[in-house]
């Protein structure tokens, strides 16, 4: 499975304490949406307006319009900041595709980058109007190790006046990364370098603000996670098989749901001598070809309570600190979730001592997730 990763470096305007670029990611089934504005000015007014840009255009993506409907929409609106006092800003909204064909819409936006087999090249684009204003369409494939870098025009005009008539450009951009990339420099490290040389073709300021996404290709790191018995138990072998068939780590939550993949599998499963500080850790258990095996409703419980907190104050090696950590490293999560209900999670004990149920419990883990970044999708059985 591909993963598209970000890694962004910003810049405000020398003398100014508020950036007026804005970028965004946001991932979904169908693919990860990255939008990079740039408010026209700077500070506060360049900041509100780039923000304000990025927010409609991700919240059309999200309702499901089209990139493209979605980037002209927003460009025609931007005519009327010519003739009247609103916010404009250029923008830039790329949607990756699952197996890596993106579509790239810009608008008052400097060209984008591709670096495809170690080597950077300016993405030539298609040029259209509509409703008066000019879109540009760029369009490729993203295969493992390659990258797209999206800058504002602070980058790009770097230089101007002094050597650069207008700027070092965007093909002087990708003749830098070629250069540096010869020289051995990680992927990672392009937008701090690219910032740094452009800060130093403008005399160690920023005449403008600056900000560098890439956007690059690499292997996911998944993790499937099985919880609670299916709702019809004839469908257990299913179930199981389906489980089992996923990519990547996995982990069951939940002895129930464990029993039915011992059975259904012929595995043992065997509870794992506790001898922790932490008493109030659930069990963990041990079966073959499972990462991780445990209790299901306390379990979802406590790591959703510690899931947002850093890895270096897990000390005591609790299974849940675990599930957390293999939480935290994946890129994408799974959960398949039965919908097998338990009564005795649904008493008033269990509410008194604020343990959610299952399906509340997940939907809140999947919320946090989200909003580190993950891929999350869930499936329910």
């Amino acid at each position: 499975m591909k993963y598209f990763d970000n890694v962004n470096c910003q810049n405000m305007k020398t003398g100014y304490r508020v950036c007026g670029d804005h970028y965004a990611c946001e991932r979904f089934e169908e693919g990860t949406i990255f939008v990079l504005c740039d408010g026209i000015g700077s500070g506060i007014y360049a900041n509100i307006a780039a923000i304000t840009c990025q927010s409609r255009l991700m919240e059309l993506l999200k309702r499901g319009i089209s990139v493209r409907a979605a980037a002209e929409t927003v460009a025609s609106s931007m005519h009327r900041a010519r003739t009247e006092d609103i916010p404009f800003s250029a923008f830039s909204a790329l949607l990756v595709r699952p197996d890596g064909q993106f579509t790239i819409y810009a608008y008052e936006a400097p060209e984008a980058i591709l670096i495809k087999n170690g080597t950077a090249s300016v993405l030539k684009p298609r040029f259209y109007t509509y409703d008066f204003e000019v879109v540009r369409e760029s369009t490729g494939m993203l295969d493992l190790g390659d990258s797209i870098i999206l800058s504002s025009d602070g980058i790009t005009q770097s230089g101007m006046g002094r050597g650069y008539g207008f700027g070092i450009g965007a093909d002087g951009v990708a003749s830098y990364i070629n250069r540096i990339c010869r020289s051995g420099a990680a992927l990672e490290e392009l937008p701090e370098k690219i910032s740094e040389m452009c800060i130093g073709l403008s005399g160690g300021k920023c005449e403008d603000d600056m900000t560098l996404s890439l956007i690059f290709c690499r292997q996911a790191n998944r993790l499937t996670v099985l919880t609670g018995p299916p709702s019809v138990p004839s469908t257990d072998h299913a179930y199981v098989n389906a489980f089992m068939s996923e990519p990547g780590k996995k982990v069951i939550c939940g002895s129930t749901t464990a029993d039915i993949v011992s059975r259904e599998l012929g595995r043992q499963v065997r509870m794992v001598n506790m001898k922790r500080k932490n008493l109030g850790s659930p069990p963990e258990y041990v079966m073959d070809g499972v990462d991780l095996t445990t209790e299901g409703a306390i379990m979802l419980n406590q790591a959703y309570n510690i899931l947002d907190e850093p890895a270096e104050l897990f000390e005591e090696d609790t299974v849940v600190e675990r599930f957390c950590i293999m939480l935290k490293e994946a890129d994408a999560i799974h959960f398949m979730i039965g919908n097998a209900v338990n009564d005795a999670h649904e008493a008033l004990l269990f509410k008194q001592v604020g343990v959610r149920v299952r399906r509340a419990t997940i939907g809140l883990i999947a919320d946090k997730l989200r909003g580190m970044g993950k891929l999350v999708t869930e499936k329910w059985y």
